[in-house]
């Protein structure tokens, strides 16, 4: 990412920083950070069990130490400014919110974990940014110098090795955001595609409806109200009888609306 690209973060990514510091440092404050805790994490049990589906989008914004913050937002800044940029805020901001639900979901495995933090979100985008900008090189582990490609490989091959393993590291949700970023590259334009063919089947039925309600309207006031204005203008209001007045007011009620 180029520095003049990043000098002017967009609002998606700005919103999603000081969300998550803010967060993290209410998570900082003794009780009140527990308590976040407590009603925030991605716990498996109690989302499939007490349907505490929050949890999937929560424990997003929670974070362990100023490290893992740090590090998260870090790579939400790097990777993401250019992607917010190319889709707009509100495409960038429902795939982040997917990256990390879909992350938590595949974390259904570790059924016993307790996972906090924005990881799969952001391993998500990474694949994303490796698809757009394969060959920008980043640091891998902040000392070799690598494609992004291949970095969204090896990180993907070490969270697959690494997840049946307990070291305090949820390489499940990692590997799942993974997962969640490629299958929507995979099939985005053709959802996009079909949802427009919907959208459009939809508005297309409703000019129907439109028109057929028109041609009846017509039909209507040139078989029923037309001789009634007719007989008005011929015999006088007065010679009118009380069905036809009830179909003169119904029908001027109607054009009101």
């Amino acid at each position: 990412m180029n520095l003049d690209t990043a000098t002017h973060l967009p609002v998606g990514i700005r919103n999603l920083l000081v969300v998550t510091v803010i967060v993290f440092i209410l998570q900082m404050i003794p009780g009140v950070g527990g308590i976040i805790e407590m009603y925030g994490a991605l716990v498996p049990p109690l989302i499939f069990k007490k349907l505490q589906i929050w949890r999937l989008a929560a424990y997003m914004f929670l974070h362990g130490n100023p490290w893992h913050l740090l590090f998260n937002m870090l790579a939400l800044w790097m990777f993401g400014v250019e992607i917010e940029q190319m889709w707009g805020t509100k495409r960038f901001l429902i795939f982040y919110a997917l990256g990390g639900i879909g992350a938590g979901l595949v974390s259904f495995l570790m059924w016993h974990a307790v996972i906090i933090g924005a990881s799969g979100a952001v391993l998500a985008l990474l694949t994303v940014y490796a698809f757009y900008f394969p060959h920008r090189r980043i640091l891998m582990f902040f000392i070799f110098p690598v494609p992004v490609w291949v970095a969204v490989i090896i990180i993907g091959a070490i969270s697959l090795v690494m997840s049946g393993r307990s070291d305090g590291i949820a390489h499940l949700t990692h590997l799942g955001g993974i997962i969640v970023a490629l299958i929507y590259l995979k099939y985005y334009n053709q959802a996009i595609s079909y949802l427009t063919h919907i959208h459009a089947r939809k508005a297309e039925k409703k000019m129907r409806q439109r028109a057929e309600s028109k041609i009846q309207k017509d039909r209507y006031f040139e078989e029923v109200i037309d001789p009634i204005l007719k007989k008005i203008s011929e015999q006088g209001m007065d010679s009118l009888t009380k069905e036809e007045r009830k179909k003169l007011n119904h029908y001027s009620d109607r054009s009101k609306v």
